[in-house]
């Protein structure tokens, strides 16, 4: 067949009505539609499968290290020393001196206070320089001391309570001076 009896050849009917309504662009539209979705949902199942289970127990970390926060019933101690600080007003030769020990139940007593020396350290000498000799020399001064403390490093320590409960039980004073 040449070219010019080509041209002759009467148009086919199925593939004219096809180029004329667009019946080519129904899968370009479809592969543009479900690219993005099947792309989301890919996205989605590989974050779920990738995303690090979390227990209904928190656990407070400090350095990557989970803490054992859990009471073990038995008390655990930590010792306080050297807390020496001015007492307030105008006399600034009167010092108060503390030592003490911290009790509590959790299971890393000893460690979140070694993290936390620092702050508790920090707060109860602040406490302690607000008093002046004058405090000192009232009647249950000492339990007030204690009361102070318990309450500011309840405060400090907040993030590791378990529920309401502290994390320190009870403080006792292992030296108690003022001068």
């Amino acid at each position: 067949m040449s070219a010019a009896q080509l041209d002759e050849l009467p148009a086919d009917d199925n593939n004219s009505q096809s180029k004329g309504k667009g019946g080519n662009l129904v899968p370009a539209l479809i592969a543009i539609i479900l690219a993005p979705a099947l792309t989301v949902g890919a996205m989605y199942v590989m974050i779920e499968i990738n995303k690090p289970k979390t227990d209904s127990v928190s656990q407070v970390t400090q350095g990557g290290e989970p803490l054992n926060m859990e009471p073990t019933g038995e008390e655990k101690s930590y010792e306080l020393d050297a807390l020496i600080t001015n007492l307030g007003g105008p006399i600034k030769s009167r010092y108060i001196n503390l030592g003490l020990r911290l009790e509590g139940l959790a299971g890393d007593f000893e460690k979140v206070l070694e993290m936390n020396e620092h702050r508790i350290r920090d707060k109860a000498l602040a406490i302690m320089g607000g008093y002046t000799y004058e405090d000192a020399q009232v009647d249950g001064f000492q339990e007030r001391v204690r009361v102070d403390l318990h309450k500011s490093f309840s405060l400090v320590l907040k993030k590791y309570r378990d529920g309401e409960s502290d994390l320190i039980r009870h403080i006792y004073f292992t030296q108690f001076v003022v001068q």
